[in-house]
């Protein structure tokens, strides 16, 4: 088996990583990791605490220890935090599934208690800057690109499924 059966969901924060990496892992009898949750339990904190005591840069260097660990598995679907994609080497973890969704689409989607969650959402006009820098890397790097908006978790695995031969 190759470690390609791996499927890791990128793009930005709201699209829906978690709950699409959840579903397809159920459908499609694989392990379910999503790398946001692998931190807050090291640190047994929030990510928005986390950003808060140690700084952005200890939150990407967790991110970066998770690749080498990502990298030698099989058999899963993952969701990676927005900023995941910034990490060099994600190619060898396995099918880079992008989940695409307008800006707008996305702040509609997370209401004030998300929003207040993600540091890096706190000023809107910051994070729609950060989306349009991200949207390049998310492309460049994806294998299989989906749009999001506006479909239900069915239709979008229905998709995914399409695409993962």
């Amino acid at each position: 088996m190759n470690k390609k059966d791996n499927l890791l969901f990128v793009g930005f924060m709201g699209c829906g990583k978690t709950t699409i990496a959840r579903s397809y892992a159920k459908k499609n009898d694989k392990i379910f990791l999503d790398t946001d949750a692998l931190i807050k339990e090291k640190f047994n904190l929030e990510i928005n605490e986390i950003f808060k005591l140690y700084g952005e840069k200890v939150f990407r260097n967790e991110e970066k220890k998770l690749i080498s660990f990502l990298t030698n598995i099989q058999n899963c679907s993952i969701a990676s935090g927005g900023g995941f994609i910034e990490q060099k080497k994600l190619k060898n973890i396995g099918i880079i599934v992008y989940l695409k969704a307008s800006f707008d689409y996305l702040l509609q989607r997370l209401n004030k208690e998300e929003l207040s969650t993600r540091p890096l959402l706190a000023n809107i006009n910051n994070a729609k800057k950060l989306f349009e820098q991200r949207i390049q890397k998310y492309e460049k790097k994806a294998n299989i690109i989906i749009d999001v908006e506006n479909k239900s978790i069915q239709e979008i695995i229905k998709e995914i499924k399409k695409e993962v031969k």
